[in-house]
């Protein structure tokens, strides 16, 4: 980890304060730059209906009433059909 030195002797307390909250925000850039990359790689994901019902806890019924109210929407390709983890998120955000 590389650090910089700080020469205390011709900083202000003003300077000395900025120089901190700068090297924090910028981690703190840092870490969420890589969570919110992590996080759109994964919502794109399409998930089965199996994997929606673990994450939900819910019944497949309920699902399958979600889905034709809209409140999760789903996507079919060919025979199977996927909802999108991103769907899914939004769905317990709006619970809270």
């Amino acid at each position: 980890m590389k650090s910089n030195r700080l020469h205390f002797y011709q900083t202000t307390p003003e300077e000395l304060t900025s120089t901190i909250l700068n090297g924090v925000d910028n981690k703190l850039q840092e870490f969420f730059d890589k969570f919110l990359k992590s996080l759109n790689t994964e919502e794109d994901e399409l998930l089965t209906i199996e994997e929606a019902l673990k994450i939900l806890k819910c019944s497949n019924q309920t699902l399958w009433n979600w889905r034709k109210a809209g409140i999760i929407p789903s996507h079919r390709i060919g025979n199977r059909i996927y909802i999108k983890r991103s769907d899914i998120n939004a769905k317990l955000i709006k619970q809270n």
